[in-house]
């Protein structure tokens, strides 16, 4: 009874977001909202993923520079993410588990990502392919424990919050250091995703 509630009352805030977004993004855009209400917002576009995060990103980064905007998104991400692993921890994760157990190629990758969870989740979140939303819940049913997972979403969330938010300040001004600032950026996912495929194919023979 309780996780269905929990179901419900995701879904009811869901829709509120979904109704509101327009607004909500109006409002950060054109009004002098205060900083510490800002990071409440941005954690619940975050927490309820209806609009595309790099546009919130990419709004603060306008309002409040680069790296105000980035570590303040970052702050908010980052408590948007453990509060959904915390969700999905507590009311899912039985469910989610027995699921994985179905596909012998997510049980092996599972276990893979057991046995290393920092790189699996630095790796995650450094790389913007993969919804975050779905390495939250993947993480929270996981045997991925909680400090492990707070570490390396701390720190794989960075790099893409300075861009986003550098984007964001210059993407109507300065054109030569936004084109510089993606070209470096691209190198540096091209670098991580080689390092990812190596660590992938070397721990996935000798499994």
């Amino acid at each position: 009874m309780k996780r269905w509630l929990v179901i419900l009352i995701y879904i009811v805030m869901i829709a509120v977001v979904w109704v509101n977004k327009d607004g909500l993004l109006d409002w950060m855009r054109h009004g002098e909202i205060p900083m510490y209400l800002a990071v409440l917002v941005v954690a619940g576009l975050a927490f309820f993923p209806i609009v595309p995060f790099s546009i919130v990103i990419g709004i603060m980064g306008f309002l409040y520079g680069p790296v105000t905007g980035a570590l303040l998104s970052w702050l908010a991400a980052w408590g948007a993410g453990m509060a959904m692993y915390g969700l999905f921890r507590y009311a899912f994760r039985k469910q989610g588990r027995a699921l994985l157990s179905r596909y012998k190629t997510l049980d092996r990758w599972t276990d893979m990502v057991e046995a290393h969870p920092f790189r699996f989740v630095l790796a995650a979140r450094l790389m913007p392919v993969m919804p975050q939303y779905i390495v939250n819940c993947y993480a929270a049913i996981t045997g991925i424990r909680f400090p492990v997972y707070a570490l390396a979403t701390a720190l794989g969330k960075l790099p893409a919050m300075f861009v986003l938010a550098f984007i964001g300040r210059n993407i109507l001004s300065d054109t030569r250091s936004l084109i510089l600032m993606l070209g470096v950026y691209a190198l540096f996912l091209l670098l991580v995703y080689v390092a990812f495929r190596f660590w992938k194919k070397k721990h996935g023979e000798s499994t």
